[in-house]
């Protein structure tokens, strides 16, 4: 096997329609973007990964800047070497190219889809093993009105496809939004709870003044309520001892997660793949929070089958993942381009296990939302 090395890798840009619009902190979407890539072993054998992410506002990255580091950058350092060697390889990827932990994450996922292929493993076997073979899932309310988000939690609850909830906050100033949160909480009450999520939008005052009524109306955690910056501010919250307080733009490194739990500036720790530059770094940063006495959270970047397979696999070995997951990302599209979606069942997403990743591309479909190119026609 040590005679096996990288001997190619593609990339491109798919566009995925999702089943409803979905409001984030920032803008209304209709689709998903993704950049798929291929890391092709001497022995044939096939790898593959996706980058996704919520948007360029939310850390600086698209899919479109992820292909563009990954052709002109990270192939360069990665053909004709070892695939056993992933540290190795990403330690070199890290020192030549500066952030961009999106694309490391997308390049990372397809080394161990193929590296998993050729010992004939799932990931989760060459992560450390697993914990728990399936995860609860939250799905996040983002229809843009209170009693939209009422209904929709209630039609799920009745089916027993979700049970549990948060609300993508942040599109109204932060008054109003906190109000608008605990009449959505008010109207699933006997039902469910919530969780909240203004991306960073909100002040210190507006959250302070309101965290008592958050408290009474048991609101499950405020994820990322300030801006990422103020982790002085995160404190105060936590230091409150009311709502737990969640970290996850202020969360992406291993430096971050010791400072926040140096700073008791966050309860929840929301780990992501791809913010973080991949499946190691994740596992690493949910080591800290173990130290620390803080409990963790399976964050998304609204993956299809493939992405959310890899945080299966990253997450499923993590002890302290004690508020579950929100990887409800391929039922979130209105179509998935694997052959196989996923496993749901009553409110829990199942750990795949076959060898890799434990998804297969359905190359139909790849071809029928991969992007066009200018003056491009696909017949």
């Amino acid at each position: 096997m040590s005679n096996v090395t990288i001997k190619k890798i593609h990339t491109e840009l798919l566009d995925i329609p999702i089943k409803r619009p979905h409001q984030f902190s920032t803008e209304k979407v209709s689709s998903k973007s993704f950049v798929f890539i291929r890391i092709e072993l001497s022995n044939g054998i096939v790898g593959i990964g996706e980058g996704t992410t919520p948007g360029i506002w939310w850390n600086g990255e698209s899919v479109e800047t992820m292909k563009l580091v990954i052709d002109k950058y990270v192939i360069p350092l990665l053909l004709n070497e070892d695939p056993s060697y992933i540290e190795k390889l990403l330690k070199t990827v890290d020192r030549q190219i500066r952030v961009n932990p999106f694309a490391k994450a997308t390049v990372e996922m397809a080394l161990f889809d193929a590296l998993g292929k050729l010992y004939n493993v799932p990931v989760h076997q060459l992560l450390g093993s697993l914990y728990q073979d399936k995860i609860p899932v939250r799905w996040a309310l983002a229809s843009g009105t209170v009693d939209g988000d009422v209904q929709e939690a209630k039609k799920y609850v009745s089916s027993n496809e979700y049970v549990n909830f948060k609300t993508k906050s942040g599109k109204e100033i932060p008054e109003e939004d906190a109000k608008r949160n605990l009449q959505i909480a008010e109207g699933m009450k006997g039902v469910s709870t919530i969780g909240i999520d203004p991306n960073g939008s909100w002040d210190r005052i507006t959250t302070i003044k309101w965290m008592d009524q958050f408290f009474e109306a048991g609101i499950d955690f405020l994820e990322q309520p300030l801006s990422p910056r103020d982790i002085e501010g995160a404190a105060m919250l936590v230091d409150m001892k009311k709502v737990p307080v969640m970290a996850d733009e202020s969360l992406a490194t291993v430096q971050d997660a010791f400072l926040l739990a140096k700073e008791k500036a966050a309860n929840i720790f929301s780990l992501k793949i791809h913010k973080s530059g991949g499946m190691k770094n994740t596992i690493k940063i949910a080591g800290i929070a173990e130290a620390a006495g803080i409990s963790c959270f399976g964050g998304t970047s609204l993956e299809s089958s493939i992405g959310t397979a890899a945080c299966l696999h990253a997450l499923a070995s993590v002890p302290n993942l004690d508020y579950g997951s929100e990887l409800f990302g391929p039922t979130w599209l209105a179509d998935d381009p694997v052959k196989e979606p996923l496993y749901f069942k009553d409110g829990f997403i199942h750990v795949p296990n076959k060898p890799g990743l434990g998804v297969e591309l359905d190359e139909e479909k790849v071809a029928k939302y991969r992007r066009k190119e200018q003056g491009e026609v696909i017949v």
